[in-house]
């Protein structure tokens, strides 16, 4: 178990201090070729209200920017062109440019997928952040969508915090707490809680506030601090609960269309890719500041504040590694190199930060 979720802002500024994130200053051309411009259509998976719907934005607006406009990119909503959950196959066919998603979304296409986005248990953001760019994720992750003959290029863009574990009218503080609740959750935190004796429901995101106003679902999680509070959930819960066991961390991205992709000159391929990496920057640090001011607000709200206990905790962790394990062997092939580099570099990740992290409140 590590020691905290809690994440140095420092050693994530580090990562992307390469990256020209402080300043985004627009490229000159340099030939006659390089002045001609390009026009994206992009879809996302978001509704328009909804805080991710403001990654791709602000990326698309810096692009611009420092393309001085010769790559401009309109991003539409959820249900504006099309479903969320139909983006990845419009792009593929080149219906639209790109979209952006999460990965785990893609779970019944690639076994693998949650791997990108995120793991119950297992990478806080600035680890994954290091798996991602440095430590060989990038390129597993690219390789996954080749090997399932999708024509999409992968661009990591955002990243966010730990989520709440539960909205709840019961004190879920231990193990025994949880059994025999009605929860809504998905994916590999789904398999290993109903495991343990809790009854799983998946339930839409769109009936997730109705269920719990009307007792339909006894707890249930959907994202951070910050669009929770968005979602009102505090309206029809008594009960905030964390830490964000089922996902300290998550990472969002643009799938392109190879060939839109391949068509960009150089220099904008490049603009891209830094802005991308600066606009990550940016949502971890918008979505960690605002999720402390909702903190802040359900407490001033009257919402009471639980902690799930370590027992209980240690206990999902190991939980959660063993049905990798189980996993890996079962799917093998880049299920298991994936979840081999992840346990590798987790473990050269924790024992640094052992070293260097001060034992301090």
């Amino acid at each position: 178990m590590l020691k905290r979720f809690s994440v140095l802002v420092l050693s994530i500024v580090f990562l992307f201090s390469l990256a020209g994130c402080v300043q985004i200053q627009p490229v000159e051309s340099k030939s006659e070729s390089s002045n001609e411009k390009f026009k994206w259509q992009l879809a996302t998976a978001w509704p328009e209200s909804m805080f991710l719907q403001e990654i791709p934005k602000k990326w698309a607006e810096d692009v611009k920017k420092a393309s001085g406009g010769r790559l401009e990119i309109e991003v539409n909503a959820a249900g504006e062109l099309m479903g969320g959950g139909e983006v990845l196959d419009a792009a593929n066919m080149k219906t639209i440019d790109a979209y952006h998603a999460a990965t785990n979304m893609w779970l019944g296409k690639m076994p693998a997928s949650p791997f990108f986005t995120t793991i119950p248990m297992i990478m806080d953001e600035s680890l994954r952040l290091g798996w991602t760019y440095e430590g060989g994720g990038l390129e597993l992750w690219q390789r996954m969508y080749d090997e399932a003959g999708l024509n999409i290029q992968v661009i990591p863009l955002g990243v966010t915090g730990p989520e709440t574990v539960a909205w709840s009218n019961k004190e879920m503080s231990s193990l025994e707490d949880w059994k025999g609740l009605k929860y809504r959750t998905a994916g590999w935190w789904g398999e290993i809680l109903k495991k343990s004796g809790v009854s799983v429901t998946s339930t839409p995101a769109a009936e997730v506030y109705s269920g719990l106003e009307r007792g339909v679902i006894d707890a249930a999680e959907f994202a951070t601090p910050n669009i929770d509070r968005d979602l009102g959930f505090d309206e029809v819960s008594k009960f905030y609960t964390g830490p964000g066991m089922h996902q300290p961390s998550t990472m969002y991205y643009l799938g392109v269309n190879k060939d839109s992709w391949n068509a960009l000159p150089e220099d904008l391929k490049e603009i891209v890719l830094a802005t991308a990496k600066a606009t990550t920057l940016w949502s971890y640090t918008r979505d960690q500041h605002e999720s402390m001011e909702a903190n802040e607000y359900f407490i001033e709200k009257g919402v009471t504040s639980v902690t799930v206990d370590n027992e209980t905790q240690q206990k999902l962790q190991e939980e959660m590694i063993n049905y990798l394990n189980a996993q890996s062997e079962e799917f093998g092939g880049l299920y298991k190199e994936t979840w081999e580099s992840i346990k590798e570099y987790r473990e050269r990740y924790t024992n640094f930060k052992d070293l260097m992290t001060p034992e301090t409140e």
